[in-house]
């Protein structure tokens, strides 16, 4: 039988609604999964009915009420924006708390076992801290949640390319200074875990280094030798197939066609997400790692400058449904409880 994906609104003064309404009314997602809406009814209809996007909703209080039909959404309604305090293309508290309120939802039914896996919308970090709660992105919303000991991770997935963040969300500064043997040696070992729910018994891992040409012996820094490559022997060490430092900028060429790896660990953000946006940024996905959840988001932003008008791709958001889809079979027997 398909997995059940839960799939939030997320955003509502974005591109959220949008695109999620063209994922359900495509119904592409319909073939690889039996999915379930979470947001607010009322923002749907209003933007469904802006920019004529016809849709049927089947609004439930319980997974067993869904009838998973194409052109029909499953929707669990939790009405938490009022219509004439939301403004198109202007993130704000509300926004923000209703995000953060679909995502504890969302998390609930997976804890529960009533869904397979869960896709997050495209959010704003911004209005969840107009909000009061200080989001730095999902993985550490749900580790919050599920009760998950730091780090939690996030790794990039775009068609054969996957790309883990030993740092996300911070400053490159902050990046640095707690940069350790640790932290590095956690990543591969949670790329290690994360790409067997992919279907890959023997993941091959890349390790890039941090500074230019992997620090060159020294003459560019020292925690290439220092820091990196003790993290790689001793995950070696533990029977991962791990090998690095290599130097970042040409780690990924040609990693979409040789195959030579199957997944990579970077050192920080940009580091991580620019192969993954430049090579494969129709089909990018951001999987949380590190938790006990089978969750990722739409590797894009909620793009305010086009918020509400009808020229949104919902592409990135029905592969990251797949994505997640083909990941719920394998996830709970290779992710124990973190």
């Amino acid at each position: 039988m398909k997995s059940i994906v839960a799939v939030t609104m997320s955003e509502a003064a974005g591109i959220g609604p949008e695109i999620l309404l063209r994922a359900f009314r495509n119904g592409i997602i319909h073939e690889y999964c039996r999915p379930i809406a979470i947001g607010d009814k009322k923002v749907l209809e209003a933007v469904s009915s802006q920019l004529k996007i016809p849709m049927e909703y089947n609004v439930i209080e319980d997974v067993s009420r869904a009838e998973f039909r194409p052109g029909v959404m499953d929707l669990f309604d939790l009405d938490k924006i009022p219509l004439d305090r939301l403004k198109p293309g202007k993130p704000d508290a509300i926004t923000g708390r209703a995000m953060l309120d679909y995502t504890r939802f969302a998390v609930q039914l997976f804890l529960d076992g009533k869904a397979d896996g869960l896709v997050g919308g495209p959010h704003s970090k911004k209005a969840a801290e107009e909000a009061g709660e200080y989001f730095d992105g999902y993985p550490g919303l749900i580790a919050k949640i599920t009760g998950s000991k730091y780090p939690f991770l996030m790794l990039c997935a775009g068609d054969r390319l996957r790309v883990t963040n030993v740092t996300l969300h911070i400053s490159l500064r902050k990046a640095l200074e707690i940069f350790t043997q640790d932290l590095v040696l956690n990543a591969i070992r949670e790329t290690h875990r994360a790409t067997k729910t992919f279907g890959i018994e023997k993941p091959r891992i890349a390790v890039a280094g941090l500074n230019p040409h992997a620090g060159e012996e020294r003459m560019f820094g020292d925690e290439d030798v220092d820091i990196i490559l003790p993290a790689v022997e001793k995950a070696v060490a533990e029977g991962i197939d791990a090998k690095g430092p290599f130097p970042a900028d040409s780690l990924f060429y040609g990693c979409m066609d040789n195959g030579k790896y199957d997944a990579y660990v970077a050192m920080y953000h940009d580091q991580a997400h620019l192969p993954v946006k430049v090579l494969a940024f129709k089909s990018s996905s951001a999987v949380a790692i590190g938790i006990p959840v089978n969750w990722a988001t739409v590797d894009h932003g909620c793009a305010l400058d086009i918020a509400w008008q009808g020229i949104a791709d919902p592409a990135v958001l029905e592969e990251t449904i797949v994505l997640i889809s083909k990941r719920a079979p394998t996830f709970r027997q290779n992710i124990a409880t973190v």
